[in-house]
C-alpha cells in the first residue's frame, strides 16, 4: 500500500515515514500542503493519505478534499495537535498528536482492509 504523508514538521514527517516504511508501506512524502497538491496534479497515485492539518500553502482539509476528488474512496487519516475546526472528509479519521506509530499503522490497515 502506498501512502502520501503530508507534514510540515521535518522531524515528525521523518518519524512517520520511517515508521510506515518499517511497517511495510511504500511512502511518498510532502513537506507542505502545497507540495502535496503539486504531487497530485503531477499524477501520483496513492492508496491512503496521512496528513497534518495546519500547514503552509494548503491545509490538510484542502489536501484531503483534492485527494478525494481523484480517489473518491481514499482512506484519510489526519494527525494534528489542533482539532478545533473539524472538517474531515467523510470517513476521515482524526488522531491527536502526539501519536504512536503503532496506532496510525493499525488505523491505516483497518481502513484499507
Amino acid at each position: 500500500m502506498k501512502i502520501l504523508v503530508v507534514e510540515d514538521d521535518a522531524f515528525v514527517r521523518e518519524m512517520a515515514v520511517a515508521g510506515l516504511e518499517d511497517a511495510g508501506f511504500e511512502v511518498v512524502e510532502a513537506a507542505s500542503g502545497g507540495e502535496a497538491l503539486r504531487l497530485l496534479h503531477a499524477g501520483i497515485t496513492v492508496d491512503a493519505l496521512l496528513t497534518d492539518i495546519r500547514m503552509p500553502e494548503a491545509n490538510g482539509w484542502e489536501v484531503a478534499k483534492a485527494c478525494r476528488e481523484r480517489f473518491p474512496d481514499l482512506p484519510v487519516v489526519y494527525v494534528t495537535g489542533y482539532a478545533e475546526q473539524m472538517q474531515p472528509v467523510p470517513g476521515g479519521i482524526i488522531i491527536s498528536k502526539p501519536y504512536r506509530m503503532a496506532h496510525v499503522v493499525g488505523v491505516l490497515n483497518t481502513l484499507h482492509a
